[in-house]
């Protein structure tokens, strides 16, 4: 049960950085913080899923943290050029996150 909330708040955190990344996305004059943002979600998302158990592989949270990596999957190096489209990228990340947090949510209230 404590693992439900750990996720949401892992997942609330998420959503936060990417509700600034997207307000961020269309002001050209703070790359540093958006690149920061960026770098934060992957690694953030990248530790999720590393410390994942087994039993837990393949779940809708497994598969958000999954979502997230490969819409930020820029290689190694995060510069402007690649950061300009997050435009695109983030509302579907958000969107992920955002069902994630419905499904748990649900799952619940179910038990």
């Amino acid at each position: 049960m404590s693992s439900n909330v750990d996720d949401l708040k892992t997942l609330t955190a998420l959503l936060d950085m990417t509700n600034e990344a997207g307000e961020l996305a269309s002001e050209i004059e703070k790359p540093e913080r958006l690149k920061q943002l960026v770098m934060e979600l992957r690694s953030r998302a990248k530790e999720e899923r590393k410390g994942l158990r087994q039993e837990r592989i393949g779940t809708r949270y497994d598969l958000c943290m999954i979502g997230i990596l490969e819409e930020l999957s820029f290689g190694r190096v995060v510069s402007w050029q690649n950061v300009v489209g997050l435009n695109s990228r983030l509302p579907r990340i958000r969107e992920e996150i955002e069902r994630t947090i419905l499904e748990i949510k649900a799952n619940r209230r179910i038990m």
